[in-house]
This record gives C-alpha cells, structure tokens and sequence, in this order.
C-alpha cells in the first residue's frame, strides 16, 4: 500500500516526532521508555495482567474509557486442569485492578488527576469484571467487596457507566437469581452501581445499538468531527446499519438452557470505534458458532460483521477460542491489526488459529497475544511462534492525529515503569 502524503503541518510534526523517539528494535535491545500521549492521539492500550480482558483508551481531546477489568479466582481454576492459567503480571503483589490503576496512572494524559470518563463492562464474566472470592476485601466507601471493575471504581472517579443488563438485569432471565459464584460476583456488581449513583452522581445507561450520541468526547468534541463511537449490539438487539434502528437476533426463550441457565458470551456488548479513515471494534466474548448442531443464535458475528465492515484493527472475540472468529467475520472486516488478550492455555482455538494466518484477505494481518502460555507454544510449535508478531506484553495501538496512519507497540511493565519492547508501523487507513 502506498504512503498516503495527505496530512497537514501538525499530523506531520506529530508523525516526525513519534518516528523519532521510537524506532523498531529487537526485545534484546535495551527497552525504551513510551513516548507519551499527545492531544489528537488515539490511544487503545490493551493491558496484560494474566486475569483477562482490560483496555484503556485514551482519546483525541483527552477523554478516557476502560472497556471491562478482569480478575479471576485462582482456586477455582483447579476444576479445569489439565487446563492452565497465566500467573499474575507483573506478579502477586496486587491485585489485577490495582495493576490496571498503576498503568493507567503511567499511561494517562498528564497534568490532572485520573478519571475515567467511560467505563464499559462487556458482559458479566469475572475475566472481564471481577470475581468475588474469599480473599475479597471489604470496601472502605460502601456495602461491597472489591474485585475488577469495583475495586478501579472504589479508587478511580468513573463518570458514566455502560452495561449489557441494566437497569433490570433480567436478560434472558433474572440475573440476580443464579447460583454460586456468578450470582456473588454480580449481586455485589449492582451493590457498587447502586452506592455509586447515590454518592458520586455516576451516570449508568445501557448500551443502545446503532447510537453515536452515548460515548462521546467531552472536553474538546468540535476539534475532532471524524471521531465516533457506535454502539453495535446489546444483548440480542443489533444495529440494522441504517440510522438508529435495531433488530432483534433471538428470543430470550431460545437462549435458555435446561434449569434456566444460558450462554453469557452471545450476550457481550459490542462497539465500533472510528477516527477519521481508522476503525477499531471491539465484541467482548461475542460467538460465531457454526454447525456442528448449534442453534442459530450462537453466531452472532455473522451479523455483527454485516453492519460492522472493514476495519483496521479488533481484538478477538472470546480471547481467540474455538468459538469465535469465524471465516465469514474475519473476511468481512479484514483487520490490519488483530489482538488477542489471552490468559489460558486453550489461547488460541486451533481453528481459529488456522483462520488468522490463512491468506483470507490482501494487505497486512498482523497478530499480537498480550499472554501466550508456554503449554500453548509447544502444542502449536513454530505456527504461532512465527505466525504472530509478539506473544507477551501489553499491546498499544497508537492512531496519528487524523486517523490516517496508526503504530503498534509491544509494552513490559517491571512494576515501575512502562516500557517499549518492540515497535510496528507505520500502517496506513483504508
């Protein structure tokens, strides 16, 4: 693809700069400290913790949004051997939340306090929320336990919220009612929305498919007309492309499963994010089951690709598994950049694997896995050690004043500082 020359005086100082504080170098080479973000900047950082899904964004006036903040209980992993799971990162001297705090205090635009504008949780899996356990501790604010997105919120100002099941949380059935673990970690989930609102004015809405008007810049939102963020779809409502209309994928009858459990990734929130020509989506644990005798709702990428189209980067659906990234998806959006936030073994699914180095499409199809286990190198061997562009490390997608070219960066965090290990770019919007 050629170099598109069409950007103006402060696009191209921009780009001079950032060409020359950060070069591509090999991760034997001595790490370099992050170049820092700038206004116009869109920042999607994609941080590994080893506990499952966070990513912090930070964009062009300034705005910052967390898409979901994982954590997982280690005991209850036993269950699922020979299976196994990454181990904290940097390591076990916090928490997975107050990991993601201490990186996005490294990360954030300088010069005022940390907050979080947006906060969007996914679906209700602990990798993507938290989880409670008994080693939970108390919140010092209100009547909840801290895990994940509580225990951020309990430290972080968070200004408005997103989810897939408020205010009633009874889709496909009620929420509250499960059993166990699930119904522990949300029950709490919903004691901290309802302190929230009541103590610091948070602002909670659901997620409305086909809106433009939820997420929106709020400092400087003139400076910057070609930047959007879509809602695509929310539990089974789907944008239909067109305006704000949507439509409906399935029933909540057909999702429920004998005793009334159900299949929570089908559920996941998903958003499209544009800046100028760069589009970036991201789905949560959205499935794209095929055959094999599963029902027809279990494909919802096929729709979701449909009114999605082309982009220039995601992150996988489901962390790679077996379940998603169907051919159909993969071809219709056609990423330049794929990340894929892993912390179990069965990180990738084999098919999907075969499906993200096949030649589906022409021009760049790069892959970055912020935490590969070694069980998973040694069964996939030289097909994922060379198939990828990096294995391990936080992963930042860098978008250029405009929109018009992007950077990728592959990030180590000794616990002090934020670092660069290796650099890919520039790639150019289509």
């Amino acid at each position: 693809m050629k170099k598109k020359n069409t950007y103006g005086i402060r696009g191209i100082l921009c780009l001079l700069l950032l060409q020359a504080t950060v070069t591509v170098f090999a991760q034997t080479d001595p790490l370099k400290p992050l170049p820092k973000w700038q206004e116009g900047y869109l920042d999607i950082h994609f941080i590994n913790t080893g506990c499952g899904n966070s990513s912090f964004l930070i964009l062009p006036d300034g705005t910052t949004m967390l898409i979901d903040a994982g954590d997982k209980d280690p005991d209850a992993f036993a269950k699922i051997a020979p299976w196994k799971v990454a181990k904290p990162y940097p390591d076990n001297t916090r928490s997975a939340a107050q990991w993601i705090i201490n990186y996005m205090k490294q990360v954030a635009p300088a010069n005022k306090p940390l907050e979080i504008d947006y906060a969007m949780i996914t679906h209700f899996h602990g990798d993507h929320y938290g989880v409670i356990t008994k080693r939970s501790k108390q919140s010092a604010h209100g009547d909840y336990l801290l895990s994940g997105i509580t225990e951020i919120g309990d430290s972080i100002p968070i200004h408005h919220f997103t989810d897939r099941g408020y205010p009633g949380y009874n889709f496909p059935a009620d929420l509250t009612t499960k059993s166990g673990e699930e119904n522990e970690s949300l029950s709490n989930y919903i004691r901290f929305i309802k302190w929230q609102q009541a103590h610091t004015h948070l602002l909670v809405t659901p997620l409305q498919p086909g809106a433009t008007d939820q997420i929106t810049l709020v400092h400087q939102p003139a400076q910057y007309p070609g930047f959007q963020v879509r809602g695509i779809k929310a539990n089974a409502q789907i944008w239909s492309g067109q305006g704000k209309e949507v439509t409906t994928l399935f029933t909540a009858d057909s999702v429920l499963k004998a005793k009334g459990s159900f299949t929570e990734n089908a559920l996941s929130l998903a958003i499209k994010l544009s800046y100028g020509k760069f589009n970036f989506y991201a789905g949560g644990d959205n499935t794209g089951l095929q055959g094999y005798g599963w029902p027809a709702w279990a494909d919802v990428e096929t729709p979701i690709a449909k009114v999605v189209g082309q982009v220039e980067a995601l992150t996988l659906h489901h962390h790679g598994t077996r379940d998603g990234t169907n051919d159909f998806f993969l071809r219709t959006l056609q990423p330049q950049v794929i990340v894929q936030q892993s912390w179990r073994t069965d990180h990738p699914g084999q098919e999907v694997l075969y499906r993200l180095l096949t030649d589906m499409y022409k021009g760049p199809k790069d892959i970055f896995a912020t935490n590969i286990q070694e069980e998973t190198k040694v069964t996939y061997g030289n097909t994922i050690t060379k198939g990828y562009k990096s294995l391990f490390g936080h992963v930042l997608i860098r978008v250029l004043p405009g929109g018009d070219q992007f950077y990728v960066y592959v990030l180590q965090n000794d616990g002090v500082q934020i670092k660069v290990s290796q650099q890919y770019g520039p790639y150019f919007s289509k």
